[in-house]
């Protein structure tokens, strides 16, 4: 080959490697536009689970919160929060061995969900349980350990100690007449049946059970449209009359 040829081939390699060097770098500059899209996204769904929980608060002391809703905040920001009453559940971190057994946990499981208390998260909650217990809908680690009567389903009630079918009904029948039982007294007041046994536990029930929630947890969510990434807050709070007292706050 003479040096016209081997000139012309070394010409043809720098144009090669300049090529490959600029794609190099349009590929890391489009890497990095959707990295700082991706950013600019989060950030925007951070602020839109930030503005959902300023709206429940806000809700809250107009007495107009609801269990859900979704708020579109404009520019394909949107968020939605869940409110939920930990003690409408019976507590695996604090509740007895016979409370859990009463919900129809099997007696090794039981043993082995109080030997390692106590749990952080209800993922933790649900390793120990086993993905097919069915019955995690009815635990949490969340909330004083007490039960809330006029929210728990008829699963937890039927679990309380001096709790039969009849005074279940009644917490079912004022819940439907939007009448809530306010006091352990109403209760053996109106299931008259039971009355003897809500009595003989009288003691245990009034250091157990509350007929409004001590706690609440509220989940929100912020995204930008329907792409990932997005933004949730948890917040458990104590809930007054002016405001929601938040005790513990977590992210992701």
């Amino acid at each position: 080959m003479n040096r016209r040829g081997f000139a012309l081939l070394a010409v043809l390699w720098v144009i090669a490697a300049l090529a490959g060097i600029v794609g190099l770098g349009v590929g890391l500059m489009r890497v990095e536009s959707i990295g700082s899209s991706n950013r600019l996204r989060l950030e925007r769904a951070r602020w839109g689970a930030e503005a959902c929980l300023a709206i429940a608060q806000a809700r809250w002391v107009d007495h107009r919160l609801t269990d859900t809703a979704t708020i579109d905040l404009g520019r394909t920001t949107a968020c939605q929060w869940r409110v939920d009453d930990p003690t409408a559940r019976v507590n695996a971190n604090t509740t007895s061995a016979a409370m859990l057994v009463s919900l129809g946990l099997p007696v090794a499981v039981v043993e082995s969900l109080v030997a390692h208390r106590p749990y952080q998260d209800t993922a933790e909650l649900r390793s120990r349980l086993g993905p097919d217990s069915g019955l995690e809908s009815l635990l949490t680690v969340d909330g004083p350990g007490t039960v809330n009567l006029n929210a728990a389903s008829p699963a937890v009630l039927r679990a309380i100690p001096g709790m039969g079918p009849e005074a279940v009904e009644r917490l079912a029948e004022f819940a439907r007449l939007g009448r809530p039982v306010s006091s352990l007294d109403q209760l053996v007041s109106v299931a008259t049946g039971e009355r003897s046994a809500l009595l003989a536990h009288y003691a245990d029930l009034s250091s157990l059970v509350t007929f409004a929630p001590a706690q609440l947890v509220i989940t929100a969510t912020g995204r930008v449209g329907d792409e990932e990434p997005h933004a949730t807050v948890e917040e458990l709070v104590v809930p007054l009359p002016d405001r929601l007292a938040v005790i513990r706050r977590r992210l992701w």
